[in-house]
């Protein structure tokens, strides 16, 4: 009788630059309850951590759990558990030994991986990938990331670093990104890219965020029109390369930044030509928490 066998349920967690999300999820793919908290990171690594606890001391709060997944920002040692690298997105993170610190706590498994790479297993196992075994992800939000799948299999490369689409360089010798290098492709497409673009060309309205960028775009402006011109050619040029190297069948394009496709989506497409598979992210912000939940499964 359905219901007599009782199923994993593992917590999933996001770990970004502004907000932790985390949810419970059973091994069918049911949500049965998601949170959310700031991470505060400008407050630093114990911060960060203190509001990752909360979160789950709430989760748990709510029954059994058998295993903790987590995508976080940064390079991660998937084996080990352990953050590699991170920018100053996130204060104190590099070096920290994750996955030991949350079984120290909690007593359960736990998995712990980049946030892209968490974020194609769950649109693998639930949203856009679940019909492909070659992909190539790519999220575009304050900065840009990426996760490559080749015969149905999570590549991560050597150091822990395969997919870093947003640090190729796009321009030598061009703008300063956080990473230490010049003209990687996150200085020009990224959310934050945009309006920084914006505010360079503009001598007299200024913005704070993509969004205002868009808004403006709506409204003809030609500044904005100009930023996502650029915007879809900088892209469609990043992608028509990678498709070059890797030759995905799909091009997954998540985060925060396609939200606001509609504007722009056919443009790319028509840039791109039809030899050139794209689709939009399935499960918006929760790809990560999902894809969080398969590395434990």
């Amino acid at each position: 009788m359905k219901g007599c066998t009782v199923g994993k349920r593992v917590i999933g967690i996001d770990i970004g630059g502004t907000k932790i999300l985390g949810g419970i999820v059973e091994e069918d793919g049911t949500l049965l309850k998601v949170k959310q908290v700031g991470t505060q990171a400008e407050k630093g690594k114990d911060a960060i951590l203190a509001n990752l606890f909360r979160l789950i001391d709430d989760l748990i709060a709510e029954g059994r759990v058998d295993g903790i997944g987590v995508g976080s920002a940064g390079r991660i040692d998937h084996k080990r558990g352990v953050v590699v690298y991170a920018t100053d997105n996130l204060p104190g993170w590099t070096g920290l030994p994750l996955k030991g610190i949350i079984e120290d706590k909690y007593q359960v498994a736990v998995a712990v991986d980049n946030d892209v790479n968490a974020a194609v297993l769950g649109e693998m196992w639930l949203g856009a990938g679940r019909n492909y075994r070659d992909i190539l992800m790519m999220t575009i939000g304050t900065g840009v990331g990426g996760a490559v799948v080749a015969d149905g299999k999570l590549i991560r490369g050597s150091s822990c670093s395969a997919g870093e689409i947003g640090h190729m360089i796009l321009y030598p010798e061009g703008k300063q990104c956080n990473c230490g290098r010049k003209g990687c492709l996150e200085q020009y497409i990224s959310g934050t890219a945009l309006y920084k673009q914006y505010n360079e060309l503009s001598k007299n309205l200024k913005v704070n965020n993509a969004w205002q960028v868009f808004e403006l775009y709506k409204q003809r402006d030609e500044i904005a029109a100009k930023v996502i011109g650029d915007f879809v050619r900088l892209l469609s040029i990043s992608i028509m390369s990678i498709k070059n190297i890797l030759d995905p069948e799909v091009f997954i394009i998540g985060g925060g930044v396609v939200e606001s496709k509609d504007l722009w989506w056919d443009d790319l497409k028509t840039s791109l030509g039809s030899d050139i598979n794209i689709m939009s992210a399935e499960l918006g912000d929760k790809a990560t928490m999902f894809g969080a939940v398969q590395l434990v499964l």
